[in-house]
């Protein structure tokens, strides 16, 4: 039994509209899509923290990822650009202070799609300890008072200038020994060349 033309032209008119409405749907099926974060969304993190890390269920473009990790005082915590590897997007973060912390971030997955988002977490973890920054300018200004010099260093030094006007003097009083010799052996010469025979003349 043959079908009427009105029959088979509501069916066509039927089938196409679902065609157009699943058209939408299949590019949306290969976008990238997040799995998971580490923190995760509403956590308390309680040691230290070095990076948020992403995961999704594909690979995503690093060059067109950015990722703002944002403290309570309002300022960004970010370190440096994002860095993905496979399906894992890791972001470097500064000392986070405490309290609530918000993560926005927004990548591009395989097809060219972008997809971004937000979660918060809190921190609170220790605040890190300034006592060493502190004492490492102070030990490399190097501070510290020079040693001091032995005691005997300051007396061998007086002494030394005495030594030398000593024995400067004694040089002095040998040559004006051997001088008064000299005269006294001239005079000695002299006498005898008088005293002897035809001396007197």
């Amino acid at each position: 039994m043959r079908l009427s033309v009105t029959v088979r032209t509501v069916l066509a008119a039927a089938a196409a509209v679902a065609l157009i409405a699943l058209l939408p749907a299949a590019p949306a099926w290969a976008h990238s899509k997040l799995i998971k974060t580490d923190p995760a969304d509403g956590a308390t993190v309680t040691t230290t923290l070095a990076a948020v890390t992403f995961t999704f269920n594909e690979n995503v473009k690093q060059q067109f990822s950015t990722i703002v990790v944002t403290g309570a005082d309002g300022v960004s915590y970010s370190d440096g650009a994002p860095h993905a590897v496979d399906k894992t997007l890791t972001q470097a973060v500064k000392p986070l202070p405490p309290g609530p912390v918000k993560v926005s971030w927004r990548t591009v997955s395989t097809d060219g799609h972008p997809i971004e988002g937000q979660f918060a977490f809190t921190n609170a973890a220790a605040a890190p300890s300034t006592a060493a920054s502190s004492a490492a300018p102070a030990a490399a200004a190097g501070t510290s008072p020079p040693a001091a010099a032995p005691p005997g260093t300051a007396t061998t030094a007086a002494a030394d200038p005495a030594a030398g006007d000593g024995g400067s003097s004694g040089l002095l009083w040998a040559v004006a020994g051997g001088v008064v010799l000299v005269l006294l052996a001239g005079s000695a010469v002299v006498w005898r060349r008088r005293s002897g025979p035809g001396g007197s003349r």
